[in-house]
């Protein structure tokens, strides 16, 4: 896991800045919790975890709101005027497969206890995979939740409520876009925060790697009919393959990219030739890229598992 972590460095082309852990929101709303999903929650700004004095470690689950409204909520439920959104690991669906739920196609006991207009949605926030469920109940309300799944062995997912005054039978438009925009709109975090929520120190050899795959334009495209590389850069003196792994990260737990990791002699200018170890994410394509500057075959050197072009 250390080693896939560096490889995350590369895959950003903006400069990283010196973020803390107690930056990233997501690990601020979810304290105490083990494995929480490495996400950007869509969230209005002045949105926080409310903290009950009764409940200091959330065994009730975790209250996101405005702080006026996490503080009725925890005085009396029924007072709540704004509205909340409320975590907490599911104790009934479990996460069955890298997209499959074990409630997946099982209305039938709502129906049974008179729910009607029951929508259920799917998507994914990066890598985490969530079902949507909307539904009105026998007495007119409408109820909003969702789990999300955290791709752990165990299939735990979790579990989130929409919480609006009990005195409405459904939200306002204001709140119902709350509610939409942190469904849809919430993503994985960017490559910076999720080495930092990692504990990834980003020290300089690593920064060091990145520009200079930067400087010499490093790209990587895989193409699908025969599963070839096309390694194509600037202009260099010299660029040598010694050896080229191809890294899947597609089940990984953090980001799920494809990765090429590129062992090689570079000299720029008029250097001597030096190792170099290049990770880089490769895009897979139908046919390779053309430039033209690529008019100029000198520049090209093939062998069965690539087409380098330099």
């Amino acid at each position: 896991m250390g080693r896939f972590l560096l490889f995350l460095v590369v895959l950003t082309s903006s400069i990283f800045a010196q973020k803390k852990v107690e930056d990233i929101r997501i690990l601020n709303l979810l304290p105490y919790f083990v494995q929480p999903p490495l996400v950007d929650p869509c969230l209005p700004l002045d949105f926080s975890l409310g903290k009950d004095k009764k409940d200091p470690y959330f065994s009730n689950g975790y209250f996101w709101g405005t702080q006026g409204s996490t503080s009725d909520y925890f005085k009396d439920p029924s007072c709540l005027k704004g509205c909340l959104i409320r975590a907490q690991v599911s104790k009934t669906v479990k996460q069955i497969g890298y997209d499959r739920f074990s409630n997946d196609g099982n209305t039938q006991d709502l129906s049974a206890a008179g729910f009607t207009e029951i929508k259920v949605s799917k998507g994914r926030w990066g890598i985490f995979p969530y079902r949507e469920l909307l539904a009105k109940g026998p007495k007119g309300r409408h109820y909003y939740q969702m789990w999300v799944g955290l791709n752990t062995e165990e299939g735990a997912t979790l579990y989130f409520q929409f919480l609006y005054p009990e005195y409405l039978n459904e939200p306002t438009q204001t709140q119902k876009s709350i509610w939409a925009n942190f469904v849809k709109k919430t993503n994985l975090l960017g490559v910076n925060d999720l080495l930092v929520a990692r504990g990834v120190d980003l020290t300089p050899n690593f920064i060091q790697e990145k520009k200079l795959i930067e400087k010499v334009g490093l790209k990587v495209e895989k193409r699908k009919g025969d599963q070839k590389l096309f390694i194509h850069m600037g202009s260099i003196q010299k660029f040598s393959v010694l050896n080229i792994e191809q890294i899947n990260l597609l089940n990984s737990p953090c980001l799920g990219q494809c990765i090429v990791e590129i062992d090689a002699l570079i000299a720029l200018n008029e250097s001597e030739p030096s190792r170099k170890t290049f990770r880089v994410p490769y895009e897979v394509v139908e046919s390779f890229t053309f430039k033209a500057d690529m008019l100029n075959t000198s520049r090209f050197y093939e062998t069965s598992k690539y087409l380098l072009f330099y």
